[in-house]
């Protein structure tokens, strides 16, 4: 059961790059993104929102993002050889940040018309499971 929270970090932010580059380091434990490739990905990610403002059919959406134009102008905007870039979207696929094609939807924060954005971390504390080498023992792995 979901209690209310008992820890709150209030941040202050704009809703540009800033807020996509904190929401992808707060979630640095489940893609292991370099700064560059965090970098690129808040840009993805602030591309999409603004455009999400006017597409509002969702495949629509993830296909105007990663259309050919769209990434061109990304690259551009982060200063990216084509080399580089298409370094990095390979690393995306790879690790599931991209997948057939459109950001997946975990990496993706569900921001509303409300003046702020809420994330919450629920850790489930359980004393008997114990860790070995950093995953633990039922092999479970992290709820994005």
């Amino acid at each position: 059961m979901i209690q209310k929270p008992n820890n709150v970090i209030r941040i202050k932010c704009p809703l540009d790059k800033t807020f996509f580059t904190y929401w992808l380091r707060f979630l640095e434990p489940f893609h292991s993104l370099t700064a560059r490739e965090i970098d690129l990905l808040a840009v993805f990610l602030l591309t999409r929102y603004k455009l999400s403002k006017v597409i509002l059919d969702d495949a629509l959406l993830s296909q105007v993002v990663m259309n050919e134009d769209t990434k061109r102008q990304i690259r551009e905007e982060c200063n990216l050889s084509i080399a580089h870039f298409l370094v990095i979207m390979g690393k995306f696929k790879k690790h599931g940040v991209i997948v057939d094609n459109r950001i997946n939807p975990k990496y993706i924060p569900n921001i509303t018309e409300e003046k702020g954005f809420q994330l919450l971390f629920y850790f489930e504390l359980d004393e008997q499971l114990q860790k070995s080498s950093g995953e633990s023992s039922t092999g479970d792995e992290p709820v994005v």
